[in-house]
C-alpha cells in the first residue's frame, strides 16, 4: 500500500516544489492587483468577502472539488485521489505564506503591475510545469476537469475554459453583489488566462532539450 502511495505521489520534491512555484506565481498575480488567474479568482473573493485568507478558501473549494468527483464518478473514484486533500492543504499553507511574504507589493505604476503580473503567470507556468512532470495524482482543480470529461464525454481542454470561464463569472457576480466591484478580476486575469499555457510549453520544450526532471 505504502508503495502505491508513492506511485501516485510521483516526484514528491519535484511536486512540492512545483506547487510552491505555482502559490508564489498566484501570490505575485494577485499582489499587483490588476486581476488573480481564473482559477483563483473565486476563492480570492470569498475569502474577501467571508474575511478568511486565500488559502483558507482555496482549500475548501479544492475540497469540494475532491468531493465532487467523488459524486461524479461514484465506483470509478479510484481511492488514492483522496490525497488530493492533504496536497490541497500543502497547497493552501504555500498560497497563505507567499502571500504573507509579498505583503510589501504593492507597485504604482501600471507597467510595473503589468510586468510583475506577466512574472508572476511565468512562475505560475515553471510550477504547473514541474507539477506535472512529478507525474503525481492531479491536484483537485485539475481533477475535477478530468472526472467531467470522463462523465460527459468531452475532451479536457474545452471543459477547462468552461470551468476557468465559470470560476470567473462566479467571482464576478459576488464581486459585485457583496463588494459592489468585481474584486479580483481585471486584465490580469485575461493576461493570465492567456499566458500561463503558452510558458508551459516553453518550459517543458526547455526541460525535454536538456534532460531536466
Amino acid at each position: 500500500m505504502i508503495k502505491n502511495l508513492l506511485k501516485s505521489l510521483g516526484n514528491v520534491k519535484l511536486l512540492f516544489i512545483g506547487m510552491l512555484f505555482m502559490a508564489l506565481g498566484i501570490s505575485l498575480i494577485t499582489r499587483v492587483q490588476i486581476g488573480t488567474t481564473p482559477i483563483s479568482s473565486l476563492p480570492l473573493v470569498t475569502a474577501e468577502i467571508a474575511g478568511l485568507t486565500f488559502g483558507t478558501t482555496t482549500f475548501l473549494f479544492n475540497a469540494s472539488f475532491v468531493l465532487i468527483q467523488k459524486c461524479l464518478l461514484r465506483e470509478r473514484f479510484d481511492h488514492i485521489n483522496w490525497l488530493q486533500l492533504p496536497l490541497a492543504f500543502v497547497f493552501s499553507f504555500f498560497l497563505d505564506i507567499c502571500m504573507w511574504v509579498l505583503s510589501f507589493v504593492d507597485p504604482q505604476l501600471y507597467l510595473t503591475k503589468l510586468s510583475l503580473s506577466m512574472l508572476g503567470n511565468v512562475l505560475l507556468g515553471l510550477g504547473v510545469t514541474l507539477e506535472v512532470r512529478s507525474k503525481s495524482i492531479p491536484l483537485a482543480g485539475e481533477g475535477l476537469v478530468i472526472a467531467c470529461s470522463v462523465v460527459f464525454k468531452k475532451s479536457f481542454s474545452n471543459l477547462k475554459i468552461v470551468n476557468d470561464v465559470t470560476m470567473v463569472v462566479l467571482a464576478a457576480i459576488l464581486g459585485w453583489w457583496f463588494l459592489g466591484s468585481f474584486y479580483g478580476i481585471g486584465e490580469g486575469t485575461l493576461i493570465s488566462a492567456l499566458t500561463v499555457g503558452l510558458f508551459v510549453k516553453f518550459f517543458n520544450r526547455v526541460f525535454d532539450k536538456y534532460h531536466w526532471a
